[in-house]
């Protein structure tokens, strides 16, 4: 059974990882329900009007800090038609913490046809025609392009991060394992196994230099797009972030 907060409309978990969580919450929204907030915020646990509500979730400090770093990532983008608006961290004294402000979730703007992995796995079957496809990998190739412009390592390319808007418009986010490329580690490259280059058992830490390994991953994204299939592995997945999301809801 979904937590009353959920069942009532008044948070709906969007997406979740193991280190983060993406919601809406009512009070964003015109009509009173989370779903249909214009916003998402994302941060290392759900806060509700000052309380964590759905129980403890990452460090406040750590969460802090990985938000503080998103959201100079976005500003370092800029305003850009491939990448997600983000409005900024949200600060407040939280209860239960100490008397300093903390950044609890980042503001973004809220894909309205979810991300496209979703859509990739839900109408594999009946995909859109090739002309769209295209179109879509063109603008996802357009979108790490001006990151890289930017001086930004993405790390976690996929399509999973990749968000769907009316008109098949596309737009990137998920910036938190992003780095600058003079600061990105050379030891880890953090996207799934399936975008990684093979030839080792550990693919995250297979020395191949990191921009080889963003624009493999990124033709492994391009590949995903235009045949509209998952790449080695699968035609569908599990992760466990959306068991954890499905789970919440009460499903």
């Amino acid at each position: 059974m979904a937590p009353l907060l959920i069942a009532d409309g008044k948070i709906q978990i969007v997406a979740q990882t193991a280190n983060s969580v993406a919601y809406a919450v009512e009070n964003d929204s015109n009509t009173g329900l989370a779903k249909d907030s214009p916003f998402v915020l994302k941060g290392g646990t759900v806060w509700y009007k000052g309380k964590q509500a759905l129980g403890p979730g990452k460090d406040i400090d750590e969460s802090h800090e990985s938000i503080k770093k998103e959201a100079t990532i976005y500003k370092t983008l800029g305003q850009h038609d491939r990448i997600l608006k983000c409005f900024g961290p949200e600060v407040d004294v939280l209860n239960g913490q100490d008397s300093i402000p903390k950044a609890w979730a980042l503001r973004l703007e809220r894909s309205p046809l979810d991300s496209l992995r979703d859509n990739i796995i839900d109408t594999y079957n009946n995909p859109p025609s090739q002309l769209i496809r295209l179109q879509l990998a063109h603008q996802f190739s357009e979108g790490v392009a001006h990151l890289h412009h930017m001086g930004i390592i993405w790390g976690d390319l996929s399509t999973r991060n990749a968000f769907l808007f009316d008109n098949w418009q596309l737009k990137l986010g998920d910036f938190a394992d992003s780095d600058h490329m003079n600061a990105y580690p050379s030891d880890w490259y953090g996207c799934e196994d399936r975008y990684c280059p093979p030839g080792s058992n550990n693919p995250q830490m297979h020395d191949v230099g990191t921009m080889n390994r963003e624009l493999f991953a990124l033709g492994s994204a391009i590949y995903e797009i235009t045949e509209w299939k998952l790449p080695y592995g699968s035609d569908t997945e599990v992760v466990d972030g959306d068991v954890a999301k499905q789970l919440v809801n009460g499903k």
